[in-house]
């Protein structure tokens, strides 16, 4: 790991309202958003100090933890049924993004009706725009 990402962890702060366990996470949005607020005070949490009611989130987790996990979520997706892996939250999330990327349109003939997004490679689990198409059921067996 470079040294200039340790020395921001190092610089990071450790006891402030961002680190607290008393937060909510909803979301996303329609903008793909979350709103991560205090559950105790209703409100954004402080990003520089904590509150009277501060308590702190140890979740043991380090970097190489959080590489760990994706690499396992990605070996999952290549294990998963095909259409188990279409009902992921992980794909309903990025094929929502990809129909608004494109307009709810088929890349092909340009109707909104009856479309859906289909993948031309399979990087399930790390899909680009590259790798799916919007196409509508017109269009679907011209691919």
């Amino acid at each position: 790991m470079s040294n200039k990402i340790e020395e921001l962890k190092e610089n990071l702060p450790k006891e402030c309202c961002s680190f607290c366990a008393h937060l909510s996470l909803e979301g996303p949005d329609k903008d793909y958003k979350y709103n991560i607020k205090c559950i105790m005070l209703d409100s954004l949490p402080k990003s520089n100090k904590y509150c009277e009611y501060f308590q702190p989130e140890y979740s043991n987790l380090t970097s190489d933890n959080l590489d760990d996990l994706y690499t396992e979520f990605l070996e999952a997706c290549v294990r998963v049924n095909y259409k188990d892996y279409l009902k992921s939250i992980h794909w309903q999330i990025f094929k929502d993004y990809v129909l608004s990327q494109n307009n709810h349109t088929c890349s092909i003939c340009g109707c909104k009706d009856n479309i859906d997004v289909h993948h031309t490679n399979k990087n399930l689990g790390r899909e680009t725009l590259n790798d799916v198409i919007v196409a509508c059921s017109k269009c679907i067996p011209k691919l």
